[in-house]
């Protein structure tokens, strides 16, 4: 995305939230306003920083703009709005990390992407007004973007799994089965559950499988079907882990991290240290 692009969409989806919660109207989350209809509800309601903003963003966003301040303007505004509104926002930015990766200064991504602009959150990682919390599906690239730009413990790391316990697994198993009306019985449940490893995501995968021989009702056909999954090219388990781990050894030192990859693979029986 252009740089100035960003900072727009930013602002809009603050701006939208925010007028979402004062007129409790919900469909503002999702269907976010123009800068034009921000602007006029700020000046119905006579809230001065959004009619400056929305100016500010209107005049600058043309080539040879003032961009830099376009994305400050953006990214400081629910700090800035709660300091001067007496009021408080949570900040929730999902997928973090690509920040750094996928944001050009340029209209026609020519030259590279702005890597330091997870940087702008330095100080407003801090917010006591307009706390942050970060997510990504990338964990050690989340990481490393949070130790390089947002260091000295500016965002507490809380770690937890994705696996669900035994219990919850094997409920998660029922709630799956009977929500899109797939057979199971009480036995091909437990099984599900222990093949999956109570991964929801994985569970998910198995009961909607496209695999022409499913048959959750009898043990093969459980086995098959997780077989399926993690073989064929064209299963869903298989295409979204196939897409991580790309990305993972990719970003982390590709040669070498596929070669670690494909060692614990053929010895996936024993643990080992660092």
């Amino acid at each position: 995305m252009w740089y100035p692009d960003l900072a727009i969409d930013y602002y809009r989806a603050f701006a939208s939230q925010y007028i979402s919660f004062i007129t409790r109207n919900p469909k503002l989350v999702i269907h976010h306003l123009s800068l034009k209809q921000i602007r006029e509800f700020g000046i119905n309601k006579s809230i001065t920083p959004i009619v400056d903003d929305v100016n500010f963003l209107i005049e600058n966003k043309e080539v040879g703009g003032s961009h830099g301040l376009m994305w400050k303007t953006a990214c400081e505004a629910p700090h800035r709005y709660a300091s001067v509104l007496d009021t408080k926002f949570l900040v929730i930015l999902d997928e973090f990390q690509n920040i750094t990766k996928y944001i050009y200064p340029d209209q026609e991504y020519q030259t590279a992407a702005i890597e330091t602009l997870a940087g702008s959150y330095h100080s407003l990682a801090e917010s006591k007004v307009a706390p942050m919390l970060v997510t990504g599906s990338y964990a050690g690239w989340l990481l490393k973007v949070i130790s390089q730009y947002l260091e000295a413990g500016r965002l507490s790391q809380i770690r937890f799994s994705p696996y669900l316990t035994e219990d919850e697994g094997l409920e998660a198993v029922y709630k799956y089965a009977s929500f899109y009306e797939e057979p199971i019985t009480n036995d091909t449940a437990m099984q599900i559950n222990k093949l999956c490893m109570a991964d929801p995501f994985f569970i998910s995968c198995v009961i909607i499988s496209d695999y022409e021989d499913k048959d959750l009702t009898t043990s093969k056909g459980v086995a098959d079907t997780v077989d399926y999954e993690l073989s064929e090219e064209n299963a869903e388990m298989y295409l979204t882990w196939g897409e991580y781990i790309h990305h993972t050894v990719n970003e982390v030192n590709d040669k070498n991290a596929k070669n670690i990859l494909l060692f614990l693979s053929k010895h996936n029986e024993k643990y080992f240290t660092p």
